[in-house]
């Protein structure tokens, strides 16, 4: 992991913290969602949600993460729709069925 996405790793962490959610416990998965995250802040200067952006960005209408609507999809799924943010509970079910989420792509 280079220096860019380790500071993407730390904003996400810090995203997490504040909303008492945890990153997605699926080394892999959560590595290529960094790695989005991590080329449009390179390319756009900001955290374009990667599952809900339009290719290319809209800066005028794509979401910046975390998006608006990350907290209810949390609610609803346990996750949020780009899975890299997890309630406690989904992130131990996740780590139960380890590989599952391997199976997400991203962007979608």
């Amino acid at each position: 992991m280079d220096e860019q996405q380790r500071t993407t790793q730390e904003y996400l962490g810090k995203v997490a913290d504040r909303f008492d959610y945890v990153l997605n416990p699926d080394e892999k998965a959560r590595g290529r969602i960094i790695q989005y995250m991590t080329e449009n802040k390179i390319k756009y200067g900001k955290y374009y949600c990667p599952c809900k952006q339009h290719y290319p960005v809209d800066e005028t209408k794509d979401p910046v993460c975390p998006c608006p609507s990350f907290k209810d999809e949390i609610d609803t799924n346990g996750f949020c729709e780009c899975h890299i943010f997890f309630n406690s509970d989904a992130a131990v079910a996740a780590r139960r069925s380890a590989g599952l989420l391997s199976t997400v792509t991203c962007p979608g």
